[in-house]
């Protein structure tokens, strides 16, 4: 265990019965604040742009998946079916 996590409690403690409070962060300045906004808003046309992108992937897999087969099959020249197999007229 680190000497300062042992300390900590009555650090606290002291400073609760003195009365001194945690130093204050410094002010954050507007260059600042408006790098940390043209970020987020960044960030949420990313976003946008993914879940479009998700959506597109989707539809084409359901569509893919409703389809059935790759279509490479012929009636008229395979075997499974179509022209000639029932009525046998080939």
């Amino acid at each position: 265990m680190c000497t300062s996590s042992i300390l900590k409690p009555f650090q606290k403690l002291g400073r609760s019965l003195l009365g001194i409070s945690k130093p204050k962060a410094p002010p954050v300045s507007q260059e600042s604040q408006d790098a940390a906004a043209e970020r987020k808003a960044q960030m949420v046309q990313q976003e946008e742009a993914q879940k479009e992108e998700r959506q597109k992937r989707l539809e084409v897999q359901l569509r893919r998946k409703k389809r059935g087969g790759s279509g490479q099959r012929s009636l008229i020249s395979g075997q499974a079916g179509g022209v000639g197999y029932f009525d046998e007229s080939i």
